[in-house]
């Protein structure tokens, strides 16, 4: 179909929108993204420009192009002619100003310059040629004011003057321009494909409500409404940022494996043969092991003790590797000052280095191998029912150790719903923070492992260090 018969259909208006702006602000962009639903990406709007003006006749030659002006706004059927133009101010524009029906004046919110000549030059002369015609004013490159400015400007031409900052324009600064001159104001972005539709779709309004007040016998544009707010722009989701965790300071590694090489607040001691002591903290030994939780909840600890009190309970009959069970008064060795721990005698088959592979395991869920003969790591783990290092190491003797991950993870996964459970039932609690509506029990050894300003608290020579209560 002829571009020249859109003219001739009944009930159809044919539009004719000029595009003028200072040079390289975005028009001819605007323009094909509208006329030939051209995208663009950010790197191939930076090349080097070159003033280009979108040819009119466009129209006639391209069918694509004659269809995609067909449009459909507040039920009325329209044809829209969009008019590029020279961005050079000494360029005669009044062929192309010649009957407009309205003018999208263009500016960049990149260069505050594009804005300054849109008062200065560009509005007084669109009034001079066209003045009864309606303008829209279009902030054109809206992208660039959410873009990484220092990768643009690397990308652009050697010699281009780069980007800066302060150059960006906000958004209240293109309205204040527009409510001074009484205009709509519309931003856009051909990269993002943002208010293409929107500034085209009301500069037809813009128009067509123009030219109702002389063809008032058109009933069908009493359905045409004034232009519409512009929907706010949704910026890119921003990367995340690069979060570096510093390592910690020599001297304060925290975590299960530090506090039991360093046994800060032990409340257990298991005594060997030999006078071998090893310390422990029955929190973490009763969380990872249901046999020390049965070991530990046989007796609960006496509220006061004093130097040489205390029954023994013989455990020979209890369970293999145990002999006997008390509280004492035995000192911190961390700190070195006496607090009640329950003392376990253990069985002369338990060896110190066996058992303190095995303990170890209870606080980390991970086998060590620097711990002497695997055999009887596996046979004091057997003794005192710790079944699953038993089996890691059986994995390790027949050298499926790939098969302890899996262990490991279960390990870890049972000790957390234990202790959520000791927490919420107050479970082998030594200190209680008092609160201003009431106390909470809480366990030093946790605490002291999963923070740093906790044991240093509990560590130093502070009255909270040997308080039950804080």
């Amino acid at each position: 179909m002829d571009s020249d018969m859109d003219y001739e259909r009944p009930n159809v208006e044919t539009i004719k929108c000029v595009v003028v702006g200072d040079n390289a602000v975005g028009k001819t962009r605007l323009i094909c993204a509208r006329a030939c639903n051209a995208t663009l990406t950010q790197y191939q709007l930076l090349a080097t420009h070159v003033p280009t003006v979108w040819a009119i006749d466009q129209y006639r030659v391209c069918q694509e192009v004659l269809e995609r002006s067909r449009d459909v706004v507040d039920d009325v059927s329209v044809s829209l002619r969009l008019w590029d133009t020279f961005g050079d101010h000494h360029k005669d524009r009044r062929f192309a100003y010649g009957r407009s029906d309205v003018v999208v004046l263009c500016f960049s919110i990149a260069n505050p310059n594009s804005l300054h000549h849109v008062k200065t030059m560009w509005y007084p002369e669109i009034k001079h040629f066209c003045p009864r015609a309606p303008v829209i004013l279009v902030g054109c490159q809206l992208d660039l004011r959410y873009a990484d400015l220092e990768a643009v400007n690397r990308a652009r031409r050697p010699l281009a003057r780069p980007i800066k900052p302060n150059e960006i324009l906000p958004p209240e600064k293109g309205r204040e321009v527009a409510k001074e001159l009484g205009i709509p104001y519309y931003e856009t972005s051909v990269v993002a494909q943002f208010g293409v539709k929107d500034v085209f779709d009301n500069a037809i309004r813009a128009a067509l409500i123009s030219r109702r007040h002389l063809q008032f016998w058109k009933s069908h544009l009493r359905k045409m409404q004034r232009p519409l707010l512009q929907a706010p722009f949704l910026p890119p989701k921003p990367p995340p940022p690069l979060i570096q965790v510093p390592d910690a300071p020599p001297g304060l590694g925290g975590g299960p494996a530090a506090l039991f090489q360093a046994p800060l607040c032990a409340d257990v001691v298991f005594q060997l043969q030999g006078g071998h002591c090893v310390f422990a903290h029955r929190v973490y030994l009763a969380t990872a092991c249901s046999r020390f939780y049965d070991l530990f909840t046989l007796e609960a600890p006496p509220e006061t003790l004093s130097e040489g009190d205390g029954g023994t309970r013989d455990l020979s009959s209890w369970g293999r590797g145990f002999l006997s069970l008390r509280w004492e008064l035995v000192a911190d060795p961390v700190a070195g000052r006496e607090r009640r721990m329950a003392a376990v005698a253990m069985d002369r088959g338990v060896r110190p280095e066996p058992l303190r592979a095995v303990l170890e395991y209870l606080y980390t869920g991970e086998l060590e191998r620097p711990h002497g003969d695997l055999r009887q790591v596996g046979a004091v783990a057997e003794l005192l029912e710790v079944f699953d290092l038993r089996m890691m190491v059986a994995n390790e003797l027949n050298q499926e150790s790939f098969m302890n991950q899996e262990i490991t993870k279960a390990f870890h996964v049972r000790r957390a719903n234990r202790v959520k459970e000791c927490l919420a039932k107050g479970v082998f609690a030594d200190v209680v923070f008092r609160v201003d509506d009431g106390a909470v029990p809480a366990h030093k050894p946790l605490l002291i492992a999963g923070c740093d300003w906790m044991r240093a608290m509990f560590r130093g020579g502070f009255r909270e260090s040997y308080a039950d209560e804080v």
